[in-house]
């Protein structure tokens, strides 16, 4: 017997009550029982009650900001957008207005962010020759913080345009400092050159031996144009599953023959595609994407900052809105949303990690329909969030006020 063993009683998986036992030690699953029949003696470590609540594995948040929301800061009243130049002024004044420091914003997301049920991100972080490095020093103390909870890769992006801000120079020290991957910004729409800008980023990806992961809202045939010479750069680059473009807007909004030309692309060099699934203009059509065999994954992005008031870090959610925006009704396309927000099996194996999400829904397809509460968050065999997490968190000040007094 482990005295760190965790023993999660009647957890259903599909449609079977299971008991999972946990080493907390090593954060893994390392056992599990049938709930009918005579009882297991081996594990008699902490044993919890779940009483059917669904495991759900626990998620990947593919595109975030830790260093631009205001989540815990005063109301920030917000202005229409009129032109890109004019809100990314709009986003710098705002954020040199906090009085918190990115670091500090950083921490706040990420628990939210594991509350929510996610155990894994990718994060953008701005940098440029007037920011210098000060907001990716911040996430990376964050991510040291975190390590054990949140596993984080970290894109160095150049919010004001890669050539634009003349930013080259401060990319090449984001990288030496410990970026993982290379951002850039609408080569045509914001920095003026398309070939330039992207050429930039895959010489800094080669110098760094890093991934590259593209902001694109450029539309219709001038986004296309940028996603192509995307895909070929990747290509000589080989960049095959470490190259991405985010939002791709222009993939909703151009014909089918171009549609299917590029999707078969995308394929063909291992380039993927995230959504945030806005609601608020056109988006890649991910169905026809996921058809031509391309890899799709979904981020929440915008959390309550300079761009938008909406958001709360909900992945299961967001995952729910893309199957409604989809048309994924029945269960077999319902289960399609998992591996755009996670990718682990649905039901796990003895020796997988002990990151998972407990919640109150029938069977997998009920809980992308309903995105419910989460009852319970573990990363790594911790609990970290959930209304069990809560309850515990109100025992243990109960229990410490009850001593002091």
């Amino acid at each position: 017997m482990n005295n760190t063993d965790l023993i999660l009683r009647n957890v259903r998986l599909n449609d079977e009550l299971r008991h999972l036992v946990i080493d907390q030690d090593k954060g893994m699953i390392i056992a599990i029982q049938s709930a009918g029949g005579e009882a297991d003696e081996t594990f008699r470590g902490e044993a919890i009650d779940c009483e059917g609540l669904l495991y759900l594995p626990a998620m990947t948040d593919k595109h975030v900001h830790l260093d631009k929301h205001f989540l815990g800061e005063p109301w920030k009243p917000l202005q229409p957008f009129v032109t890109l130049p004019g809100q990314l002024a709009f986003e710098k004044r705002m954020l040199s207005s906090l009085p918190t420091a990115p670091v500090d914003r950083a921490r706040r997301l990420i628990e939210l962010l594991l509350r929510q049920g996610t155990t894994s991100i990718r994060t953008h972080v701005d940098v440029d020759p007037e920011l210098g490095l000060s907001h990716l020093e911040g996430l990376l103390e964050a991510k040291s913080e975190s390590a054990g909870m949140m596993d984080i890769e970290i894109v160095a992006f150049p919010q004001q345009g890669l050539l634009r801000s003349a930013s080259i120079p401060i990319m090449r020290k984001a990288m030496a400092a410990g970026a993982d991957y290379v951002g850039g910004v609408d080569p045509a729409g914001l920095d003026g050159r398309v070939d330039a800008s992207l050429e930039s980023m895959f010489e800094l990806a080669a110098e760094f031996g890093a991934g590259v992961d593209l902001h694109l809202h450029d539309p219709g045939q001038l986004g296309l144009y940028t996603i192509d010479r995307f895909t070929e750069l990747a290509s000589e680059a080989g960049l095959g599953g470490r190259a991405a473009v985010s939002h791709a807007y222009c993939l909703g909004q151009v014909g089918e023959t171009e549609f299917s030309r590029t999707a078969e692309k995308l394929q063909r060099t291992g380039v993927a595609i995230i959504t945030s699934v806005p609601i608020d203009r056109p988006m890649p059509r991910v169905t026809g994407l996921l058809d031509a065999g391309v890899e799709v994954f979904v981020g929440c992005d915008n959390i309550l900052d300079a761009w938008s008031p909406f958001g709360n870090g909900d992945l299961l959610a967001r995952g729910s809105r893309l199957a409604e925006k989809e048309g994924w009704i029945v269960d077999g396309d319902l289960l399609r949303v998992y591996p755009l927000i996670g990718g682990a099996p649905l039901v796990p194996k003895a020796g997988d990690l002990a990151s998972f999400q407990l919640v109150r829904a029938m069977n997998p397809m009920h809980a992308i329909a309903a995105a419910p509460c989460r009852e319970a968050v573990f990363s790594r065999g911790r609990l970290v969030g959930g209304r069990m997490y809560e309850t515990r968190l109100r025992q243990s000040s109960d229990s410490y006020q009850a001593v002091q007094s």
